[in-house]
């Protein structure tokens, strides 16, 4: 029995899991995959560049998808749009809350590993450099919030304006209290 399985029996906050697969398959059916290790560092370029502002380096997201198996995801070839998404312990959601997450490098007891309980998504990133690349990362986002973490909140963060906005016409509401501009779709079943 590993801890978060002990975890899960002494809470009452709402969890779901979300196998890897079911993740894959949900994100192909809208053209993105797990990013490669050969497109991590064009990737985290277009999403700063996109995004007027710095992300967490390589290394660290390397280890988090490593660790999660679907926190990096990517679209075209070359890569023209991402999505990192962070599957959250409930000590992770709580620290969301809070405010004592950080994004670019979120302690380890704050990340539900592959296959453990889940109990909030962080979404740190959806950008894409074409119509396409934005369309394809709308539909899958939307597709995840509601298919497989329906039950948990979905946070994320208004980076830019246009993103605030998109947040709040895809139902996200403004969260008050915890990271600056945080953002959550709340559960849907």
């Amino acid at each position: 029995m590993s801890i978060h399985q002990q975890v899960v029996s002494h809470t009452g906050s709402p969890y779901c899991y979300v196998a890897p697969e079911k993740m894959e398959q949900a994100m192909g059916a809208h053209g993105l995959h797990r990013c490669r290790s050969d497109e991590v560092k064009h990737a985290l370029a277009l999403g700063e560049a996109l995004l007027g502002a710095p992300l967490a380096r390589a290394e660290v997201v390397s280890t988090l998808d490593a660790i999660t198996q679907m926190t990096f995801w990517v679209t075209g070839q070359p890569v023209n749009g991402l999505y990192l998404t962070l599957p959250l312990t409930e000590e992770g959601r709580s620290a969301v809350e809070d405010g004592t997450f950080r994004p670019g490098d979120p302690a380890l007891r704050h990340v539900a590993p592959a296959r453990t309980p889940i109990f909030g998504l962080y979404v740190g990133v959806y950008a894409g450099a074409t119509k396409d690349a934005r369309r394809n990362i709308m539909a899958a986002s939307a597709t995840v919030r509601v298919a497989l973490y329906g039950p948990v909140p979905c946070y994320a963060r208004g980076a830019t304006e246009d993103g605030a906005r998109s947040m709040l016409s895809l139902g996200f509401r403004r969260f008050e209290g915890g990271l600056s501009d945080l953002f959550v779709f709340d559960p849907v079943c």
